[in-house]
């Protein structure tokens, strides 16, 4: 019993060693598409909706909490709109930096985390949410899909009034 416990052992061993580490792909800290993403919130920041505009396809689809099916970039223009609309004193920070993936047979994502806080220019109260933003970008080096995942909750919260 002792000696066949021995060969199993080393039969697992052996099986574990033998197999091949396979590459999906490649992970840029710099990448001309990651200056897309960074100059896309430089944008939103300035509020220059047209230059912003432009760093996405005509056909991109945007997906976030908010929104209960994918947006196209006309009603996601109204959207940065009514963000300034409600919202005041509006940051966006970077955390650590973003990640190009080439993945072998997907579009170039860049991955980014962001902290956003904004004041409700009704109740003048701060919201803070950490948020995780996915950019792929077409062949023409536009961004043809974004996807942002966030909790809402600080907005909604801090778009409550008092109860009086």
């Amino acid at each position: 019993m002792k000696k066949l416990l021995i060969a199993v052992f080393t039969l697992l061993t052996c099986n574990v060693f033998a197999q091949d580490s396979q590459k999906n792909g490649t992970i840029f800290k710099e990448h001309p598409y990651i200056t897309v993403v960074n100059n896309s919130m430089a944008s939103f920041l300035k509020q220059d909706w047209d230059g912003m505009a432009k760093l996405y396809s005509d056909t991109v689809k945007f997906y976030d909490p908010s929104s209960a099916k994918p947006v196209n970039l006309e009603a996601a223009k109204k959207g940065w709109v009514d963000v300034y609309n409600g919202w005041e004193q509006i940051t966006v920070t970077k955390q650590g930096y973003p990640d190009g993936l080439q993945y072998d047979k997907d579009p170039f994502t860049v991955q980014s985390w962001w902290t956003i806080s904004a004041v409700n220019k009704k109740t003048k109260k701060t919201a803070k949410v950490y948020m995780v933003q996915f950019d792929e970008f077409n062949k023409d080096g536009k961004i043809a899909r974004e996807i942002s995942y966030y909790d809402e909750t600080p907005f909604i919260e801090a778009s409550k009034e008092a109860a009086k």
